[in-house]
């Protein structure tokens, strides 16, 4: 995705010689139209850029010996710069003075924003990493003898003269059997994401790194004043309203909205009338509950049909975008990014909200297997390795809350937002602000399970939005008790009534001939890549269910995904729209 390159060398290399490494990380990165390199810095032994569309500069430089690169965005830099007293800074000045302040762990958790930045201080001889407080900026690294190495993609690294990808049978049966890699792994050895809220220092003498951790949930206190309902409930929507705000710009904003309640709630909760756009089947109550919310402030709300003629193709080559982190069945929208990149900039996502503001996500730690199993789906019996690395990262996040944003958002729903990046298009979650997380982390789970409180901070904080507008969950309003809503639903059984139309309908659409074609030519045969890391019979056996009527489109869209992505990196093919068309 547009991003950060860059590199810092333990060897002398010659200006020609530095430029000429920094090409070889660019090549394979993906630039949208409309893109600007944002002049290449070059540093003793070190050389970097940023290359995006955003109009804000993000490469630094100054007569002190401080270099830094900046992907992404700080919210809330101008309430920073008063309460340290700091002249009011660009986003990437700021950083580069918090990289050289004795405090700057305080000033670092206290930033609201989705970034990752390198900036080099010749001085010190130091380099330093940084990410935002849930690592949803991602940048990459790898360490070599011949130096450090970063990039916004995974794929930089294959032109490096030394680097030769490796994938191990491990990394595809964890993926194979939860639909992700663990957060801050890739399909490569010796690739690795920069974990949330850290800071890497890295001696471009010694070539030695030290890596911290500038903030964790630890730090934030349980809250034993949450006995009055109608107080927190106040709470939650102003600090609701206040994320949403402090994220939202001028103009260039809108967001997809579904017949979910986060992205009403965000909606709801922006200012003006933004476009909306929404993805599925003409006919599904999504579309239809979308297009009833969007009325409501005569939103220009565009419907994007998702059907078994436009949904697979344009999917093969985001997998090459999405370095093959993200399953293909779940990117939806990518057919119509252009469309949007045409009317927006800046595109906000609910993330986050069902999850953990509505409980949907959490659980006490005794329970982790049942999460795993009821709300993921995930059957770990015979997969011992992707059960260690679940276990691993539950250990590290220390809280289901964290866990959720770290496991689940950042190794899985946050790939498909940043697809919206190869299109010129970024992202805002506002339900990921630091005020907003720090409040439903501190509640009692008891508080938040089953939408309590979110249900009702939805219906007092935006009742014209919620009050008698269905949730595409369950078909009726959220302001109807669970009791109305059974009834509701046994009456309609019991007449044959539901006759609604899904958001999609992948099951049929894979046993859609030109499915069927491209799954016959890259899957299932004997040549398949996929074969060298896992049993082949497998897939073969789903494969043959799946056409006789039952459903395996999950799993056999993650192998699609694999075997797309294995002759992507190792045989170059099909990274292109024209190079899928010969298939």
């Amino acid at each position: 995705m547009p991003g950060l390159a860059g590199f810092t060398s333990s060897k002398h290399l010659s200006p020609k010689q530095l430029d000429t490494q920094l090409q070889a990380l660019k090549r394979t990165l993906i630039v949208p139209h409309g893109a600007k390199e944002h002049n290449i810095l070059f540093g003793p032994q070190t050389a970097g850029t940023f290359i995006g569309t955003q109009s804000q500069t993000k490469t630094y430089q100054n007569h002190t010996g401080i270099i830094a690169w900046l992907d992404g965005n700080i919210f809330n830099s101008t309430t920073l710069c008063k309460q340290r007293n700091l002249p009011q800074k660009t986003d990437l000045e700021l950083l580069v003075a918090i990289a050289v302040n004795p405090d700057y762990k305080s000033i670092l958790k206290n930033i609201d924003g989705l970034f990752s930045a390198v900036v080099l201080d010749t001085n010190q001889n130091q380099l330093h990493i940084f990410t935002d407080r849930y690592g949803l900026r991602p940048l990459y690294w790898h360490l070599h003898n011949s130096g450090l190495f970063w990039a916004s993609e995974p794929k930089a690294f294959l032109n490096l003269p030394h680097f030769s990808p490796k994938i191990t049978s491990d990394t595809a049966t964890t993926f194979l059997t939860t639909g992700q890699l663990p957060p801050d792994q890739t399909w490569f050895d010796g690739v690795t994401q920069v974990p949330p809220a850290s800071h890497f220092i890295y001696n471009t003498t010694h070539g030695t790194l030290t890596r911290e951790r500038y903030w964790w949930w630890d730090q934030v206190s349980p809250r034993l004043d949450y006995r009055n309902t109608d107080d927190l409930i106040q709470e939650f929507g102003h600090l609701f309203k206040s994320a949403v705000t402090l994220q939202s710009q001028l103009d260039n904003q809108g967001l997809l909205l579904s017949g979910g309640l986060d992205s009403r709630a965000v909606f709801a909760a922006l200012p003006g009338s933004p476009p909306t756009f929404t993805f599925g089947q003409p006919h599904s109550n999504d579309v239809r509950i979308a297009t009833d919310v969007a009325a409501i402030k005569m939103s220009n709300h565009t419907v994007l049909p998702l059907s078994q003629d436009n949904w697979l193709t344009p999917r093969l080559e985001a997998i090459w975008w999405t370095d093959g982190a993200l399953n293909l069945m779940h990117m939806h929208g990518v057919e119509h990014l252009t469309q949007i990149a045409q009317a927006i900039k800046v595109c906000f996502n609910g993330a986050g909200g069902d999850g953990l503001a509505g409980g949907g996500h959490l659980f006490e730690p005794h329970k982790l297997n049942h999460y795993l199993s009821e709300n993921l789906h995930l059957h770990l019996d015979l997969a011992p390795i992707a059960q260690q690395h679940i276990e691993k990262a539950f250990q590290n996040a220390r809280s289901a809350h964290a866990f959720y944003i770290d496991w689940r958002m950042r190794g899985f729903s946050m790939i498909g937002p940043r697809m919206g990046l190869f299109k010129g298009v970024d992202y805002r979650l506002p339900f990921l602000d630091n005020q907003l997380q720090e409040f439903l982390f501190g509640l009692p789970l008891e508080i938040k399970q089953n939408n309590n409180l979110y249900r009702q901070m939805l219906l007092k904080t935006f009742p014209t939005y919620f009050q008698n507008i269905p949730w595409a969950k369950t078909g009726k309003p959220i302001s109807w008790t669970k009791w109305a809503v059974r009834s509701a639903k046994l009456l309609q059984k019991l007449q044959k009534k539901d006759l609604t139309t899904p958001l999609t309908d992948y099951p049929n659409w894979l046993r859609e001939t030109t499915s069927q074609k491209v799954i016959h030519t890259l899957v299932n045969t004997r040549t398949a890549r996929f074969a060298n890391l896992t049993l082949p019979e497998t897939f073969e056996q789903m494969w043959a269910e799946h056409l006789a009527g039952q459903d395996h489109s999950e799993m056999i869209c993650r192998y699609l995904t694999l075997e797309l992505y294995l002759r992507q990196v190792f045989d170059k093919q099909y990274r292109t729209e024209a190079e899928i068309s010969t298939l």
